[in-house]
Parts: structure tokens; C-alpha cells; sequence
């Protein structure tokens, strides 16, 4: 969640600067399947498949790996996490299996031979996190049969062709062009899967080698940010209702029970908020209930505060109190753009927070100095609510629609259809 959480944010935000962007998309089984098969005549035609008895089809991928290797260094925009996955996964092994669940091995003579064992206290069976060797693509003794797609070169290959325009009746011929143009990816958020990062790198490339795929960098995948763990326990002292009226939840790390108890907006933001994205975080679930916290008090403050009317163009920075409030609002833009840039999402949730601290801290020193909020002074707090609704697009969309003026609320609905 905490990935797909990232990922989500950062396609929004690209959106809001007019990028048409794709994210994470379903593609359809019987999709993949033709475009595999046309993949696998044109690997097979370069001697890029053969046979293993008793375990069907697989890539000639050494050469793919060994490449991965020589590149590693060159990657641009990847962070170190990602980077050093990639290199552990490519200090592999041949055998056994395609993902190491059945495993005869000892622990000694797995680690004697180079693979990563999770070695659990309970000493039940050990987690490989990956078994690479030459990829496995297809099952039985013949690839051009219907179903015999195998599950890793299927998911890597759908990672690939999402890109491609839907359809059933989609042409992987006529559309090949198209794919290519649409890599490298613009950015991917691992959450751990290095090893269908790796897939992914490696399927494209051996396309590229097949001439079925442009890539002249060789790499279909731009940045790429790999997640750390996010888990959350229950809060230790006595459970009381939170300040947005929700109690504590029993299970915190049950994601169905955070969303009912304190709505969906507040644990997307809380796991963009907790820490940076590569950070692991475990913590207790007063996370979610901040952010719900926050969320409410927002949400409070603009039903108070706005008229439902569109608000001003821009603030009226003839007074200075409302000049300080437009720099804020024009530093939160600046650094905000630049977090996402950086795909610093909690970066970007405690700018939001500021701003939402300073729009308060404006509307107490006006009510000090004059009395009251009227006029230009209420205009401005309509203009800066309305930037902060915009900031907060990407983090918390249904609350962000609530901030917006109504009349931008009925442009962006014409606008959507």
C-alpha cells in the first residue's frame, strides 16, 4: 500500500503539470498471452530460448545479467536501496527451481553459494528472496501452446505493454513502435520486488536483442525509488477517542480497519507522511490518527471559513500581512514541486501541514490587528485554502476536492466528464 501510495501521489502530481501519465495498469490475460507468444517466435528466431528437460522454456539471460552488471553504475535517478537490490540479485545461482520454495539445500551450502536466506528464529523453512539463474518463459515441452506462459515472464511482459494502447484487438506488431516510445518509464516505485525489477530489465532487453523492442539505452525503467517497510501497532496507552472522534483501532496494521475507522484519505496520508519513502517505518498508529486529526480540522476550518464561491485570481498584496501570507503560499508551491520532483512525499505532507499552520497564524494576526476577517482579508484566506486544495491533490484527494471553491469544483467535473 505504502508503494502504490507513492506511486499514485507522484502520477497525480505529474498530471497537474499537463503530463499524460500511466500508472500501474491492469492489462489483460489474453493480451499478454498474444503479445507473448509474438514475443517468444521473435526470441526463439535470435536463439535467445531453449529447452530444459522436465522445467519447459527458458531465456538465455547470463549474457542480460552480466550487462545489468557492467550498467549498474550508470543508472540515473535510481536510489542506493534500488541500486544495491539490483546488485544482490545478480550475484545468483542456476538452480534449483524458478523461485526457490522447494529447496534440499542446507543453509550453509546455499550461503556458500551466493544466495540471500532469511534465517528465521523459529527455524521453520527460509525465505530466498530470489533464484535466478536463466529466466524461465514458458512451460511444457512446447511455448507456441495456449496457457503456457509462465507467471514470471507474464507479469515482467505486462509491466511492459501497459503502455501500449488497450484493447483486444490490439496488434503487437503494429503497435511495438508505440511501446518503445513510451520507455524508459517515466519512474517506478519498488516496494521490495527487486527481483520482478530485475525480470522487468531483463525481458526488455532480451526483446532488444530480438529487434522487437527499441531500447537504445537499455534500460526500460527511469528512477527508480525502492520503499521501505511500513508496519504500525497499537498505541500503548489507554485507547480514547482521537481528536476527529475515532478510537484507536484494535488491529493497527489492518488496513481495512484504519479506512473504516478514520477514512481512507487519512492512511494514504499518513503512509506518505510517517517517513521518507526508503525509510523503513514501525511505529505506533497514532500516525493515521495525526493525519485523520489533521484532515478534520482542515476540512472544519474551510467549512467555517468559505463561502462555496470561487475564490480570488490571486491575493491582494497591498497590505503586508497579506503580502507575508502570498510569499507563503508561493515557498509552499516552489518546494512542494521540487519534493515531488524528488519524490519526497513526506516532505510534501509537512508542507501542507505549514501552509494550513500559516493560513491559521495569518487569520489570528489579522483578527489581532483589525478586529476582524473581512473583505481582502477573507478573500485571502479563500486564495491560500484554494492553493493548499491544490497541494494536497496527489496526498489526499477526496479532501482536497472538499477544500475546493465550489465553482472549481464544478469546472474540474466538466472538465473529467
Amino acid at each position: 500500500m505504502r508503494g502504490r501510495a507513492i506511486a499514485d501521489a507522484y502520477a497525480r502530481f505529474r498530471r497537474t503539470q499537463g503530463d499524460d501519465v500511466l500508472l500501474d495498469p491492469a492489462v489483460d490475460d489474453a493480451l499478454v498471452e498474444r503479445w507473448g507468444q509474438w514475443l517468444l517466435e521473435r526470441l526463439a528466431a535470435a536463439d535467445l530460448i531453449y529447452r530444459r528437460d522436465g522445467e519447459g522454456w527458458r531465456l538465455r539471460s547470463g549474457n542480460l545479467h552480466a550487462e545489468s552488471e557492467r550498467r549498474l553504475d550508470e543508472l540515473q535517478g535510481w536510489s542506493d536501496a534500488a541500486v544495491a537490490g539490483q546488485r544482490r540479485l545478480l550475484e545468483h545461482v542456476d538452480d534449483p527451481g524458478d523461485t526457490g520454495n522447494e529447496l534440499e539445500q542446507s543453509l550453509s551450502k546455499l550461503a556458500a553459494a551466493g544466495w540471500s536466506v532469511d534465517s528465521k528464529k523459529d527455524k521453520g523453512p527460509p525465505t530466498v528472496h530470489y533464484a535466478a539463474g536463466d529466466m524461465p518463459l514458458a512451460t511444457g515441452d512446447d511455448w507456441r501452446a495456449p496457457g503456457t506462459l509462465h507467471p514470471r515472464f507474464a507479469a515482467a511482459l505486462a509491466a511492459l505493454i501497459g503502455a501500449a494502447p488497450p484493447g483486444p484487438d490490439v496488434d503487437p506488431a503494429a503497435h511495438g513502435a508505440e511501446l518503445a516510445g513510451a520507455l524508459p518509464a517515466l519512474a517506478v516505485v519498488s516496494s521490495g520486488a527487486d527481483a520482478a525489477l530485475l525480470d522487468l530489465r531483463t525481458v526488455a532487453k532480451a526483446l532488444r536483442d530480438a529487434g522487437a523492442l527499441d531500447l537504445p539505452d537499455g534500460e526500460p525503467a527511469g528512477p527508480v525509488l525502492a520503499s521501505g517497510p511500513f508496519k504500525l501497532r497499537a498505541a500503548k496507552r489507554k485507547a480514547t477517542a482521537s481528536a476527529n472522534g475515532a478510537t484507536p483501532v484494535a488491529d493497527a496494521n489492518d488496513p481495512a480497519a484504519q479506512i473504516a475507522a478514520r477514512g481512507a484519505d487519512a492512511v494514504r496520508f499518513a503512509l506518505l507522511h510517517a517517513a521518507a519513502p526508503e525509510k523503513r517505518f514501525a511505529g505506533e498508529d497514532d500516525v493515521v490518527g495525526y493525519a485523520a486529526s489533521f484532515l478534520a480540522g482542515l476540512r472544519e476550518f474551510a467549512s467555517t471559513h468559505l463561502d462555496g464561491t470561487t475564490a480570488a485570481a490571486e491575493i491582494d498584496s497591498s497590505d503586508a500581512l497579506r503580502r507575508r501570507l502570498a510569499g507563503w503560499c508561493d515557498t509552499a508551491v516552489a518546494k512542494t514541486a521540487e519534493n515531488y520532483e524528488r519524490l519526497d512525499l513526506h516532505r510534501a505532507t509537512r508542507n501542507a501541514i505549514a501552509l494550513f499552520a500559516r493560513i491559521e497564524d495569518f487569520e489570528a494576526r489579522v483578527a489581532r490587528e483589525r478586529s476582524e476577517v473581512t473583505g481582502r482579508d477573507r478573500e485571502a484566506v479563500a486564495v491560500a485554502v484554494a492553493v493548499l486544495a491544490k497541494l494536497l491533490t496527489p496526498l489526499a484527494p477526496a479532501a482536497a476536492d472538499d477544500l475546493a471553491p465550489r465553482g472549481e469544483r464544478v469546472a474540474a467535473a466538466a472538465h473529467h466528464g
